[in-house]
């Protein structure tokens, strides 16, 4: 597993003293959160890739970025999620720099989120196309009086048998607030009906993908929500993300897969009825094509602490 505080330092770079970071708290290999302070932070090296989730609570500063080749700039305060289904460059953070960077390991984030995805699916698929949200007093009082408690919460005491749990719960109330401020500001939004580009095409697939993959496994079904042919997406796919639809699905099916099997509470049978399969046969089938061992086998790998590959 990859040390990720060490892969965050790493990726902030020689900046990092400069831009006035000196603070950094971490559950295990699963979170880490920067508290940010300083006058300039360049974070256009590399975003960290699509094992993580990363987010940003800027609230003063300055932010400007190039998103999708398209070059803008927002005033603090405000939330971005660096959403890895975009392009993403030259993301710089100037003026009086106050707030938190969050990085957490997609699974971790995945488990964290499940009851919340499938209520925000219709927002997602318009969030993920510009995944900014401006912030006025109230609401940045609210995310930041919680995002102080999370990361107040990684500073102390790790050794209690529950801190995981009260991390993620913290992260979760964290993702609850920032929705509802989402649907505060966004009551009217409707689905756009006018054609979108490519780029457009692409986000909405993966967060149809995210949201719909455990009830949905068919192609044919994502192409008739987006108006598309199966082969229109497989090519639009493979220039943007390259991988096709097929691909893509099966990945995040293993995902959850996973995340599901870590979970001692539910059986193999448990998991393949959430993951609507047919039968625990047809899961054990498609689990072993991808990952070269039964999930029980998984699963007991796994409890005895081993990282498994697949």
């Amino acid at each position: 597993m990859v040390n990720l505080k060490k892969f965050v330092l790493d990726w902030l770079g020689p900046d990092l003293m400069q831009a006035g970071i000196v603070e950094m708290a971490a559950c295990g290999d699963e979170v880490v959160m920067v508290k940010l302070a300083g006058n300039c932070l360049t974070l256009g090296r590399k975003l960290p890739d699509s094992e993580h989730h990363v987010s940003m609570l800027m609230t003063k500063g300055e932010l400007r970025l190039t998103l999708n080749g398209d070059r803008m700039g927002f005033f603090a305060p405000a939330y971005i999620d660096f959403i890895g289904s975009n392009r993403w460059k030259d993301v710089r953070v100037e003026g009086k720099l106050e707030g938190y960077l969050l990085v957490v390991e997609r699974n971790f984030f995945l488990e964290t989120t499940s009851k919340l995805r499938s209520r925000i699916s219709e927002k997602m698929m318009v969030y993920a196309q510009r995944p900014f949200v401006s912030l006025n007093t109230e609401e940045v009082a609210r995310l930041q009086d919680l995002s102080s408690a999370l990361y107040a919460l990684m500073v102390a005491e790790k050794n209690g048998v529950f801190h995981r749990e009260l991390v993620q719960s913290m992260l979760r109330a964290c993702q609850c607030e920032l929705w509802n401020i989402v649907f505060r500001q966004d009551e009217s939004v409707e689905k756009a009906e006018e054609p979108y580009h490519l780029g457009e095409l692409v986000a909405r697939f993966l967060y149809l993908a995210h949201t719909y993959c455990c009830e949905r496994h068919e192609v044919n079904w994502y192409c008739e929500q987006l108006g598309v042919s199966p082969n229109a997406l497989t090519a639009t796919l493979k220039r943007f993300y390259g991988k096709t639809a097929r691909n893509i699905i099966d990945d995040l099916l293993i995902t959850e897969a996973k995340v599901a099997l870590r979970n001692p509470e539910l059986s193999v049978q448990d998991i393949s009825d959430k993951l609507c399969f047919s039968d625990q046969s047809a899961f054990g089938k498609f689990f072993k094509r991808y990952c070269g061992m039964s999930p029980a086998l998984f699963r007991r790998e796994q409890e005895k602490g081993k990282q498994v590959d697949c």
